[in-house]
């Protein structure tokens, strides 16, 4: 059962580098099989179609972006180190995603995922969002963040922040995120206690 999980891991990791280099039109079944390092039958073993395999794709990294950050939120230390954990891994996620981060890819191609994926997908992002509450509940209970504001409010915020702040920052590779960072203090000096 391992083998049989890892190689469909596998198929969906290389299908997911395909769709990002050639876009989903231009890759073929055949390339994603020789690039798994599996025969055009055992694909098909997995996934009846291209299209399967792209909504999977799709899931999975939706789910193993709520999964991040359900284990970042579980952490034993405080509001500040779980935001700077948060920003550091979405900058990382950018150096290996130079030209387009996996979400910005779906994003670009959500006129052709089906509408079961797309609520799946949606799920994963409301589940993730109610923990990003979570985790600013967390910074209220210390009394860094001001409680005078929705906690969904700052979330979205921070999650905005951090997806357009990286976006103008994609090409600084060594650049590192820090509390001494202006947009931390930005952020904080809009809704942390004064």
């Amino acid at each position: 059962m391992a083998e049989k999980n890892q190689k469909r891991t596998d198929i969906l990791s290389s299908a997911r580098a395909l769709f990002k280099e050639n876009g989903f039109h231009n890759t073929r079944m055949d390339d994603i099989a020789q690039n798994a390092g599996v025969g055009k039958g055992t694909l098909y073993e997995y996934f009846k179609n291209k299209q399967e395999i792209f909504d999977e794709t799709c899931v999975e990294c939706v789910k193993s972006i709520f999964e991040r950050v359900e284990e970042i939120s579980v952490m034993d230390i405080s509001f500040n180190e779980k935001i700077l954990i948060l920003f550091n891994e979405r900058k990382n996620t950018i150096d290996e995603e130079l030209d387009k981060n996996p979400i910005d890819l779906i994003m670009s191609y959500k006129n052709i995922i089906s509408e079961k994926v797309l609520k799946i997908m949606f799920d994963h992002i409301s589940d993730t969002n109610k923990i990003m509450v979570e985790i600013i509940d967390q910074g209220k209970d210390e009394g860094v963040i001001r409680k005078d504001i929705p906690s969904d409010i700052i979330a979205c915020a921070i999650v905005g922040t951090m997806g357009e702040y990286f976006n103008l920052r994609m090409y600084k590779k060594d650049y590192e995120f820090s509390e001494q960072d202006i947009i931390f203090n930005l952020l904080f000096n809009g809704f942390g206690v004064k």
